[in-house]
């Protein structure tokens, strides 16, 4: 009976001893992917998530940012690195796994990487999955990654496998997008209505309009608000199992009633838009997809039908900055106030080309009529528009638009529909869910008019 119990005193001690496989990642892909190779300072920018794995990188040979991964080597230098751990990183390493795919050209079809003194093949184009197993002693602990590549291949991560006996590497927790503010700040209209949004699905934000710094304690946003007075907007967001996100502020001035009913946009200054951008360097670009830019009661945003990278701030040789619009690809132009619908917007051809003529602005609208001698949308004499979509046929390059507005004019009298889609504001730009008898100012997807609603 004694050795019978012993025997599970032993069993149970292996059992609730026994090591765990653990991992930690560090992933790669940048926001810019550049034919410019990264240098020692700046190799964690093409790092999406891990880097707080990584100490410090040096011996940065040929190495390019791309939108997933990093590629070693040009067609002339083989690239390298040298990534050293952290402390906590710093584990005896059971094995490490590479996720990479060498160039597709066969040239490199006899492409490899060396991993701290270990080579991996990599005999296929395709992606694919290669392992490497490593002494898991204490006396072995990984401190570094050395990666040196033989021909061109793209690595998209590197997985280091230890035994939790041993510790255990807290993850790197993903950071929730910074929320968008439209308008972004600058002077707006007197009723002007506020936005919030973020990437990050599921996230909640909290905001304040007074200056102070939000915290949980702060509103959460749920619909926009008008603007009645100056105030400084800021906001941030969060959710559970991620870091919260950076402050986004939007600093609003109310302009007075008489201001100018004109936005304009000038492309070929990035650091004048709202947000500003920073300039692309001379043949690189800066991805517009998905991006909203305001000036006072306008909007103006970029969506693009499929990788993103055809709705770009470019900067050519000949030409400058301009924006390039590609074939399928459309601007959102859209008033921000209730009390003011879009007359035009005129675009000003880009440079690019310069003699041969190659450039063009052409548009097909959602509504209203595009003019391609003039470059200019003007909405319908008998329709009041808050918005338009313009779709580019063929290419279309310009470096700055200006919209026009004009204030809401005559008073259509209708019965209370109860439509979902309209929004009902008061005079003074008060929004109101549930509209009585009165006059208001109702605005749908596509119009905003002045009605009186009666009983």
């Amino acid at each position: 009976m004694k050795h019978l119990c012993l025997l599970l005193i032993v069993a149970l001690s292996a059992l609730l001893g026994r090591a765990e496989e653990r991992s930690f990642s560090i992933v790669f892909g940048a926001e810019t992917p550049s034919s410019t190779s990264l240098k020692n300072d700046n190799f964690t920018s093409a790092v999406s998530s891990g880097k707080s794995y990584i100490k410090g990188v040096t011996s940065v040979v040929a190495v390019f940012p791309e939108a997933d991964a990093i590629r070693l080597s040009s067609n002339k230098t083989d690239g390298k690195f040298n990534i050293a751990l952290t402390d906590e990183a710093s584990v005896a390493a059971t094995r490490i796994e590479v996720k990479a795919r060498r160039y597709d050209n066969q040239r490199d079809a006899d492409a490899y990487i060396v991993l701290n003194g270990e080579t991996i093949y990599i005999p296929e184009v395709t992606e694919s999955d290669y392992s490497l197993s490593l002494p898991s002693a204490s006396s072995r602990k990984l401190t570094n990654l050395i990666v040196d590549a033989d021909r061109r291949v793209y690595i998209h991560s590197i997985t280091v496998y230890y035994d939790s006996a041993a510790g255990d590497v807290e993850p790197e927790l993903e950071t929730v997008a910074t929320p968008v503010i439209v308008p972004g700040g600058g002077t707006v209209s007197y009723g002007t209505n506020v936005s919030m949004s973020c990437a990050t699905e599921g996230a909640v934000i909290y905001y304040t309009i007074d200056g102070a710094e939000p915290t949980s304690a702060a509103t959460v946003y749920s619909e926009p608000f008008a603007v009645f007075s100056d105030m400084s907007v800021k906001a941030f967001a969060v959710k559970e199992g991620m870091n919260p996100s950076e402050m986004a502020v939007a600093n609003l001035k109310v302009r007075n009633s008489e201001a100018s009913l004109t936005a304009e946009f000038d492309f070929g200054n990035p650091a004048s838009l709202n947000p500003s951008v920073e300039a692309p360097a001379q043949k690189e670009f800066v991805s517009l997809d998905g991006r909203t830019f305001t000036d006072g009661d306008v909007a103006v945003s970029f969506t693009a039908a499929g990788d993103g990278n055809h709705v770009r701030l470019y900067h050519s040789y000949d030409a400058g900055i301009d924006v390039r619009v590609y074939d399928g690809e459309s601007v959102t132009v859209r008033s921000l106030n209730p009390n003011m619908t879009l007359l035009s917007t005129e675009f000003e051809m880009s440079l690019s080309g310069g003699s041969t003529g190659s450039s063009d602005v052409n548009f097909v609208p959602s509504t209203g009529d595009y003019e391609w001698l003039t470059n200019t949308w003007t909405a319908p004499a008998d329709e009041s528009v808050s918005e338009v979509v313009l779709t580019s046929s063929m290419q279309s390059r310009f470096s700055a638009l200006r919209v026009t507005l004009q204030r809401t004019m005559g008073i259509e009298g209708i019965e209370n529909d109860h439509d979902e889609r309209a929004a009902y504001y008061t005079l003074q730009g008060l929004r109101v869910s549930q509209p009585g008898k009165g006059i208001y100012i109702r605005v749908t997807p596509t119009k905003a008019e002045k009605v009186i609603i009666r009983p």
